[in-house]
């Protein structure tokens, strides 16, 4: 169920959603059990200072608190737990990179093993399923839309990780980790042009504002939304630790390319 939680806006949790009825009849459940699981899950998420429900049982307060503390391993036994099961999927794949269906990657296309190291195969297959896991728990989590300009087109919509997990790997697949941008916006926060503060106001990086005169992009795509709040998701609100590391280590930190006479 945790999986269905974070594939699902907040809106969708209700006994008529097909995924729900699926998940329902899989578990010997009725579909008014398992919404109100997912609504038990909302209210133990970490990050939001919810109250909680009184009814909320111990375990699912025990798998709320490992998951957040060890993502990747609650997202492995989700994964095992689903392939045993036979539900339809949360119609977001518009979420996968264009330049991933272009070149024809698949799960099935990965698992054919031509090293001779089926291990290595496996791996990247979890892999794939684990950002997959991320990618729509943080976009759905934002309603499908971009947090900076609201844009909601889905095959623009990326998942972008605050802090890169090759820093630590216990943010690799937390959705606090993540903010739901645009291809423009997910370039340039890695890239140091914008960044947030604690109140999640964009903060653009003062080096913009001189280009800006050569450039009006500059100003529609990133200057004007300078010091607005962002589109905030429904749960798991972005890492205050992560937005530190991010303003420390990469907000304004490279001199902006720009022009014929930059390097492409």
């Amino acid at each position: 169920m945790l999986k269905l939680y974070f594939e699902l806006e907040f809106g969708q949790f209700h006994s008529k959603n097909r995924q729900i009825i699926a998940l329902a009849e899989a578990l010997g459940r009725t579909p008014s059990a398992v919404a109100m699981k997912l609504g038990n899950f909302a209210s133990l998420d970490p990050t939001l200072h919810r109250a909680g429900l009184k009814g909320v049982s111990a375990a699912d307060r025990e798998l709320m608190l490992r998951f957040h503390n060890h993502p990747k391993r609650v997202v492995d036994e989700i994964e095992r737990a689903t392939d045993s099961l036979n539900l339809p999927d949360v119609e977001i794949s518009q979420t996968v990179r264009p330049t991933e269906q272009r070149q024809g990657i698949s799960d099935g296309a990965m698992s054919f093993d031509v090293s001779g190291r089926p291990t290595e195969v496996f791996r990247t297959r979890k892999e794939r399923l684990n950002q997959g896991f991320f990618r729509r728990a943080v976009i759905s989590g934002y309603r499908f839309q971009c947090c900076v300009c609201g844009g909601q087109l889905h095959r623009l919509l990326e998942a972008s990780h605050i802090k890169p997990h090759t820093e630590d790997e216990t943010y690799r697949l937390r959705p606090d980790n993540g903010l739901s941008l645009c291809r423009n916006h997910h370039t340039a926060f890695d890239e140091g042009y914008w960044t947030l503060n604690h109140e999640l106001r964009v903060e653009v990086d003062p080096q913009l504002e001189k280009l800006a005169r050569h450039d009006p992009m500059i100003e529609a795509w990133f200057l004007r939304f300078a010091g607005e709040e962002i589109h905030k998701p429904f749960r798991y609100m972005p890492s205050l630790e992560a937005i530190d590391w991010h303003r420390e280590n990469t907000f304004s930190k490279k001199v902006p390319a720009f022009g014929h006479k930059q390097p492409i």
